[in-house]
């Protein structure tokens, strides 16, 4: 510190010690001025003028963000009670589907066929009016209007505008039908708008008719497993619930996917799934057994479906109102002994057979059972107009029962089938002949096949004691193929052509033939049918063809004649000729020389899908067929 600091200490503290000290009066003090105040960032240095401007207007700035914060802060929650107010005031006048009664008055429980009114009270408890509102009913099936009877899906009413507080009331009579004891829910929706709005609001609920009972049950009976190829039975009972009769009563069944109809006691009125039962009286029955075969793939669930009501108005075949459905289901397992059909060694569904040959069919089957199965009979039906029944002959003890047509084994001739252990396995076989249905047979049998149709049966042993017999299906069908025959003949007197030349032909002279083909066919229509040959260098072709209209046609390039024969029906024939013109050459002297090539024959049967074909040599100068011919016109002469 300076001297001259310390000397004004002094002074002062001396001053102040001395009894005559009088304090100074506010106004002796001096006012520093607001420029000469500075502050000092240390002790020991002044601070700098522009730091300091530059602070003050920092801190300026803070002061006035601040002041921005607080008002904005102020004026949102101005704007917040401004809204909570409005929403608060306002909030009566808003529609909420809450406040929308829809009031359902229904018995919960009714007998089937029985009328009964559905009362629909709706209130509009909004303090606004709603518009444009229509109410809907979804009805399941078996719903039906009470006046006439038809089908009920859905029936629409017009409520218009409901104001606050007003209330409408709509009622629906209905009757339904069903199983017993199943419940049908029934669905109901409010549409409506609001007054300047397009949009649609809407409210739903729902409500639950028991049906206590029917006037009349059905029951499908039907087996619960089979494997593919298994005939199955399906019994339909019909009972009347009813104190008194019910009149034309029409059932319909619905076939699984895979099911092939096979009979029906009593025989279905409209094709092989609609009976017309007609009137059944109070408390009556009746039952329907229906045999079929199922198949498809194992693990597959067949659903079969019956459904019985009253006879449309429109259509005799049709159910017009339903009284009652019930379905069962099957299940498709692997047999309990696989059986397989092979003919020939072939395994194919189908099997074609050329004529005259011979047929070896072996039946394998194999235990697919995890306990040992008993009394095993395997019956294998022969089917069809063409079996030659004289030549069935059966082996490994079985016996052919011409009456039927049937072979059978049993453990009586076949031991093996006794006691059938898991996993084992055997076969069985036989071998026949179709009788002959070749051109020269005269017998004409279109689209011949038969029918091998396997049955294997045995008893099973189930928990216990207890066994079932059980059965298992398979069938091959045989398919016979159509005969054909082709003939080529050479001529030169007989034919349709006048042909020149002589007879024997001579070396370097032209003689003309005439070649004729005739293709006959069998049993089944064949088409596409071809013939072709070639003609030797030293024929030409004439041009000649007669019927004119045939087909024929002749390839220079490669010297062969085609005739396009088209289509040929069973036990049908046709024929086509044409000329050609021989020039031998002295190298041919004392031969007979060809007149064309091999005719081939082709064409493919309709029935069986197959290709067929017929070869026939070559026809020479040696006229054979032609009834003028002399036994020396055939060689050639110089």
């Amino acid at each position: 510190m300076s001297t001259d600091g310390k000397s004004r200490i002094a002074e002062l503290e001396k001053e102040l010690n001395a009894k005559e000290f009088t304090p100074h009066k506010a106004a002796d003090t001096l006012e520093p001025r607001a420029s000469d105040v500075r502050v000092a960032s240390s002790w020991d240095q002044p601070k700098d003028s522009t730091a300091l401007a530059a602070e003050e207007v920092h801190i300026a700035q803070h002061h006035h963000l601040m002041k921005k914060i607080l008002l904005g802060s102020l004026g949102f929650f101005v704007v917040a009670v401004a809204i909570a107010m409005f929403v608060s005031l306002n909030r009566s006048n808003l529609v909420s589907p809450d406040k929308i009664a829809i009031n359902i008055t229904a018995p919960v429980a009714i007998s089937g066929g029985d009328s009964f009114e559905t009362k629909i009270t709706i209130v509009n408890n909004n303090s606004v009016r709603i518009d444009q509102a229509d109410l809907f009913f979804e009805y399941p099936s078996g719903f039906y209007s009470a006046s006439d009877k038809s089908d009920l899906l859905r029936v629409s009413r017009n409520i218009g505008a409901l104001s606050s507080g007003e209330s409408a009331e709509e009622s629906v009579n209905t009757m339904v039908y069903g199983e017993e004891n199943t419940e049908k829910e029934v669905r109901v929706v409010l549409e409506y708008r609001l007054a300047g709005s397009n949009a649609t609001f809407k409210k739903f609920t729902t409500y639950v008719v028991k049906v206590t009972s029917s006037p009349v049950n059905v029951k499908l009976g039907m087996l619960k497993e089979a494997s593919s190829g298994q005939e199955v039975e399906l019994s339909v009972d019909v009972e009347s619930n009813s104190i008194r009769s019910m009149e034309n009563l029409l059932l319909d069944v619905s076939y699984p996917l895979g099911f092939t109809f096979l009979s029906a006691s009593p025989a279905p009125s409209y094709q092989n799934n609609v009976w017309n039962i007609g009137t059944l009286a109070a408390q009556g029955k009746r039952t329907i057994k229906i045999k079929g075969i199922v198949e498809g793939q194992e693990g597959e669930e067949k659903v079969a479906k019956v459904s019985l009501g009253t006879q449309s108005s429109k259509d005799e075949r049709v159910i017009g109102v339903v009284y009652t459905t019930t379905t069962e289901t099957l299940a498709l397992t692997k047999p309990f002994l696989g059986v397989d059909l092979v003919v020939n060694g072939d395994r194919s569904p189908e099997y074609v057979a050329t004529k005259g040959e011979a047929l070896r069919v072996d039946a394998f089957w194999v235990s697919n059972n995890t306990s040992p199965i008993t009394d095993a009979v395997i019956e294998i039906k022969l089917k069809g107009e063409a079996l030659n029944r004289y030549s069935v002959y059966a082996s490994n003890g079985g016996f052919y029962q011409s009456i039927n047509d049937t072979i059978v084994w049993e453990k009586s001739r076949n031991p093996e089938l006794a006691v059938i252990e898991p996993g084992a396995r055997g076969s069985v076989s036989f071998s026949f002949s179709p009788i002959p249905l070749s051109v020269d047979a005269g017998r004409i049998l279109k689209n011949s096949q038969i029918v091998l149709e396997l049955k294997a049966r045995a008893r099973r042993h189930t928990t216990g004691s207890i066994s079932e017999e059980a059965s298992t299906f398979a069938s091959r069908k045989i398919k016979l193929e159509t005969d054909i025959r082709l003939t080529a003949r050479s001529l030169y007197y007989a034919g349709p052509f006048k042909n020149i030349g002589t007879l024997p032909p001579r070396a370097d002279k032209e003689t003309t033939y005439t070649i004729a083909w005739t293709v006959h066919n069998a049993s089944n229509n064949i088409s596409n049918v071809f013939v072709r040959t070639t003609l030797p260098i030293y024929v030409k072709w004439r041009g000649a063809v007669d019927p004119a209209g045939e087909d024929v046609v002749y390839n220079e390039s490669g010297a062969e004649v085609v005739w396009n024969a088209g289509r040929i029906p069973s036990g049908g024939s046709r024929e086509v000729a044409f000329q050609i013109g021989l020039t031998p050459s002295l190298s041919q002297i004392d031969t007979t020389p060809l007149l064309t090539g091999d005719s081939l024959l082709t064409a493919v049967d309709d029935f069986t899908k197959t290709n067929l074909r017929d070869k026939k040599s070559a026809v020479t100068t040696n006229l054979s067929s032609d009834p003028q011919f002399g036994q020396n016109e055939g060689g050639v002469i110089r």
